[in-house]
């Protein structure tokens, strides 16, 4: 039977290549494979968790991003009302100046009003001050508030009680309880806008005692003036507070006004 040689040579190298590599270094080789296999996997295993945490950064970079959005169109939002509120409190303003000025009586005026006011007021123990074209009526110590307070003190009472018993006993006399404030800026986060709104919560807080005292509500027109009208222009401490007050000025007949100003 004859032989292939080239078979024979093929199995020679073969038996003599596996004579070279010992079954020692064999299995060691296998643990070296199966060992990068495992750190191969552990790497694959950290590139995917990094990949999901780069998901997660994308979605919380995007969820940031959305917020910030909402935020500068809530700002802008919020710009445009403010702007728009400093536009509206300056019409009031102006309008609130027309409408007092439209209170401003003449001298002859003047001196009629305090004529027919004088003899009912000073039975309270109160008198009259015309000052710029208006009838203020002194109760002898000014109603004064603590900075940024809207609370009238105990110790106003009792000129308030006369206030009210000169008003309830006279039907036809009518005040207007005018709120002011000093020209320090509200706080941020109190319940007042701003020193406007300060100074009508003052004439309010002083208008409800009064009709608490038994006064009628159409005797009473409660108005706010701001910081715009101070006595004291000063900035001293002693200024700011004297302008912390409630005036009461005499509301005139306006009827009879504007039929006397007719030609």
């Amino acid at each position: 039977m004859k032989v292939n040689l080239n078979l024979l040579m093929l199995l020679s190298i073969v038996l003599l290549m596996s004579s070279c590599v010992s079954k020692k270094k064999w299995t060691q080789l296998l643990s070296d494979k199966a060992s990068v296999d495992s750190m191969l996997e552990a790497e694959k295993n950290k590139v995917k968790d990094m990949e999901g945490k780069i998901t997660s950064l994308e979605g919380a970079q995007a969820d940031l991003q959305s917020k910030y959005d909402t935020e500068a169109e809530r700002a802008e939002r919020l710009a445009t009302e403010a702007s728009q509120f400093k536009m509206d409190l300056e019409s009031s303003q102006t309008s609130a100046s027309e409408a007092m000025s439209k209170l401003k009586l003449n001298e002859g005026q003047l001196a009629d009003l305090q004529a027919k006011v004088g003899s009912v007021v000073s039975g309270g123990g109160f008198d009259l001050a015309p000052r710029d074209g208006r009838l203020y009526v002194n109760s002898g110590e000014p109603i004064l508030f603590n900075s940024g307070s809207v609370r009238v003190k105990r110790s106003y009472n009792q000129a308030l009680e006369n206030v009210a018993n000169v008003l309830k006993g006279n039907p036809s006399l009518r005040l207007i309880i005018e709120g002011h404030s000093d020209n320090v800026p509200v706080k941020a986060g109190v319940a007042y806008a701003d020193n406007w709104d300060v100074s009508i919560a003052r004439s309010k807080a002083v208008t409800k005692k009064l009709i608490r005292l038994g006064v009628p509500e159409n005797q009473l027109l409660p108005t706010g003036r701001g910081e715009y009208v101070p006595v004291a222009a000063d900035n001293s401490a002693e200024a700011r507070k004297m302008n912390r007050r409630v005036d009461f000025i005499v509301m005139p007949n306006l009827s009879s006004l504007m039929s006397a100003s007719r030609p």
